[in-house]
């Protein structure tokens, strides 16, 4: 069919949707004859007439994309709309603004002011269209993993549209607008990922738990900190365990609270990546030196109360021992707390500094000979091990503490190392391998 044949109705649909009236009866008329009457012309007059309409029908597209760009809207357009205009005009998806932005990208920018125009809930759809037609290019779906050039972040070509999409915020004031700026979002994320175009590597791929760490991103968070857990810091990672990436911003304070929060609703075992450490400083001891002490406290009071007998200073005294006396001013209780192996904080205090080889007779002596005979006596059940078994293994090895710690029970001898019924001697065994 030539583009004469096209013409009348490709017409009569952009002015329809270009200026949403019917056109004049005579315009009407006219592109109806030439419909009629094209192909009876002469030759030559026909050749011009189909460059016209070929030429009209580029121009048509280039208003179908800018109409993509500034006109759409999610309060007045429809699917069904949108889906028309893209069967009509396929290269108006892949027409760039002057910033070099596809139509999607457009669209996911777009609300972002009260009061504003968006077109943010059509992503989806030119998504889908976008990757049957193959916007951006191959491997791109549909323009979603097309880099917006001139939003520098994480690498030189800028955030694609994903990350934009996961990390846009609202300009104005916290409040209803803001807050469903952000569903609505979470809406299209959802969206995409029920039509396979987001993908769960995508969040480690492209640092999507991390980029939507804040406040204004809150529901996106809780979107992809729910479908992937261990982003928060479970796995090995080319990005920065999250709750060690919020101090770079002004809401430095509200971002540690959500990372803290969102780590103990996954991970409470862990306490939230608290306690992890990124170039030998923890989570906990960055907190302290960015927001001080008291404020970084009353937040990991919040996220971990006292009331709910976690074992803080336990987990503390073994992966954060200089934090012990600061953590402990609000969590006194926790001092009286025992493990899961019954042992009180100052037994596992005790078998701590043991098996670290911190402590040794000739310069701290004071330290075994206070030791109660519940600590000298009791077997460490995670090794197996008796208190001077500890005392004696690795390149630590002190002797004369053996021999102190021996001399007190010396029926220990042998207590730790028989194989049960069970086995558990051949587990020591490896656990005792492991220390060394």
């Amino acid at each position: 069919m030539s583009n004469t044949q096209h013409l009348s109705f490709i017409f009569r649909f952009y002015y329809n949707t270009r200026y949403q009236s019917t056109m004049p009866p005579s315009v009407d008329s006219f592109v109806t004859n030439i419909q009629q009457y094209g192909e009876k012309v002469p030759k030559k007059l026909n050749t011009k007439i189909e460059e016209i309409a070929r030429k009209a029908v580029e121009e048509m597209s280039k208003e179908a994309g800018n109409f993509f760009h500034e006109e759409l809207n999610d309060d007045i357009h429809t699917e069904e709309q949108v889906k028309a205009i893209i069967e009509l005009f396929p290269e108006s998806l892949s027409q760039r603004k002057k910033n070099n932005f596809l139509p999607i990208q457009s669209a996911t920018m777009s609300g972002c002011r009260s009061g504003a125009r968006s077109s943010v809930s059509f992503v989806p759809l030119m998504a889908s269209e976008g990757y049957r037609l193959g916007v951006g290019g191959e491997g791109n779906r549909g323009g979603l993993l097309s880099a917006m050039a001139c939003l520098m972040a994480f690498s030189e070509d800028g955030h694609n549209t994903i990350q934009h999409l996961a990390s846009s915020l609202f300009v104005g004031e916290k409040g209803p607008a803001s807050e469903e700026f952000d569903r609505k979002r979470v809406r299209v994320l959802e969206k995409l990922r029920g039509m396979n175009l987001l993908k769960k590597v995508d969040i480690e791929e492209y640092a999507l738990v991390n980029i939507s760490l804040g406040p204004e991103c809150q529901h996106r968070f809780e979107f992809f900190t729910s479908w992937d857990p261990d982003a928060l810091g479970a796995r090995d990672s080319q990005w920065r365990v999250p709750i060690h990436d919020v101090f770079k911003y002004n809401s430095g304070k509200e971002n540690f609270e959500m990372a803290l929060q969102a780590g103990m609703a996954y991970f409470p075992e862990r306490f939230g990546f608290l306690f992890h450490k990124v170039g030998g400083t923890t989570a906990c001891k960055k907190s302290f030196d960015e927001i001080e002490v008291d404020t970084a406290m009353n937040i990991i009071r919040r996220c971990i109360p006292p009331s709910d007998n976690h074992l803080i200073l336990h987990h503390a005294l073994e992966f954060a021992p200089n934090l012990v006396d600061d953590i402990g001013q609000y969590y006194p209780d926790a001092a009286f707390l025992r493990d899961t192996s019954g042992h009180t904080l100052t037994q596992f205090k005790f078998y701590i500094n043991l098996r670290r080889g911190r402590r040794k007779f000739k310069k701290n002596s004071s330290f075994f000979i206070k030791a109660t005979d519940n600590q000298v006596n009791s077997i460490h059940p995670e090794t197996g091990l008796c208190p001077f078994m500890l005392a004696a293994v690795g390149n630590k090895s002190d002797i004369t503490a053996v021999y102190y710690l021996l001399s007190r029970n010396p029926k220990l001898v042998g207590a730790g190392g028989n194989k049960d019924s069970d086995g558990v001697g051949s587990s020591r065994k490896r656990q005792r391998e492991d220390i060394d």
